[in-house]
């Protein structure tokens, strides 16, 4: 039997990838991808010829099964997200929860992270942090779930689209006030934007300038109150 290899990919700038994936990713069978259209840019880049398969959450169980039947074959497959590591935030777990109960090894193969990258450069108090993701679409149980963080003692970290990003502000400094958050846009890419600051600040500043909520957003936020967090 083969393996699954997880592997994780650049967030942004196509350097940020190790020696390792690479190697994996050449010598696999197949590669399992969130999107093909962006992955192809990756191995376009670095000539890797692996046939590139689509696995997303509109056909994770169909192609899971596909991919855990391959593997029993002797098949070797790599899985990648959209970008960084995958199963954060994204629908890799299914494949990964498949592959371990049919007992297939599982090989992950570190790499970049928008969660670790926002963290470095933060400056905040991080040898604790909850990572929550994506907030609700639905405005109740978005704030409803922003209450039950302000009580946490804990950093938390949340993606956020750029188009919502200033709505978002509002609701941190509506539920939990002032607080101090770290802002961190279109990580590794050509506009990357870090700044850790009040929320009321960086409103502030997005709205001066707009090309700051364009692209992604990891906002890391520390729900107490900015003396006791200083």
């Amino acid at each position: 039997m083969s393996v699954l290899y997880v592997v994780a990919t650049p967030i942004g700038n196509l350097e940020d990838i190790t020696i390792r994936a690479l190697k994996v990713m050449r010598e696999a069978d197949f590669i399992a991808c969130e999107d093909t259209r962006k992955t192809r840019i990756l191995t376009s880049k670095y000539h890797i010829k692996t046939r590139l398969i689509p696995y997303h959450e509109y056909n994770k169980k169909s192609a899971a099964d596909a991919i855990a039947g391959g593997i029993m074959k002797g098949r070797d497959y790599v899985l990648v997200s959209e970008a960084g590591t995958p199963l954060i935030s994204d629908p890799g777990s299914y494949l990964v929860r498949l592959c371990i109960e049919k007992g297939i090894k599982v090989v992950p193969i570190p790499g970049p992270s928008s969660v670790l990258t926002a963290i470095s450069a933060s400056g905040l108090n991080t040898s604790e942090f909850t990572f929550i993701g994506f907030l609700p679409k639905k405005e109740g149980k978005r704030k409803k779930l922003l209450a039950k963080l302000k009580d946490e003692k804990r950093v938390f970290i949340l993606f956020e689209p750029g188009r919502s990003v200033e709505k978002l502000l509002a609701d941190i400094n509506e539920i939990m006030g002032n607080v101090k958050i770290c802002y961190a846009k279109e990580l590794t890419k050509i506009y990357e934007f870090i700044e850790t600051k009040d929320v009321k600040t960086i409103t502030e500043e997005i709205k001066n300038r707009p090309e700051l909520t364009k692209g992604e957003l990891t906002v890391i936020v520390d729900p107490s109150p900015i003396e006791e967090a200083d």
